[in-house]
């Protein structure tokens, strides 16, 4: 089971120099570490050994993630920088998503 993760600050008030209601979104689910596409790879400028590839399939149907998530990969953080979804009937069911550190 892994957690992919996003955290956004929230809004920022210059008056008072600060932020309010920060939020954080998370979806787990199982991966399993795929070949890659070397198409992906060259369009992103990465080079596949440091930059796996998952196939995710979420734990709650049509859960979805996308580029700036966060997951830990065999105990190194990783950066979502691509995601393409499997979505049949329009609703995700899997994604094969590109990370990197």
């Amino acid at each position: 089971m892994i957690t992919f993760t996003y955290s956004v600050p929230g809004t920022y008030d210059a008056a008072t120099d600060t932020w309010a209601t920060p939020a954080t979104t998370t979806i787990t689910g199982s991966a399993i570490q795929v070949r890659g596409d070397p198409e992906v790879y060259k369009a992103l400028g990465l080079i596949e050994y440091e930059a796996p590839t998952l196939l995710f399939v979420p734990t709650t149907y049509g859960s979805k993630v996308a580029p700036g998530y966060t997951v830990e990969w065999s105990s190194v953080t990783y950066t979502v920088r691509s995601a393409g979804h499997i979505a049949p009937d329009g609703v995700v069911i899997a994604s094969r998503v590109v990370i990197a550190k």
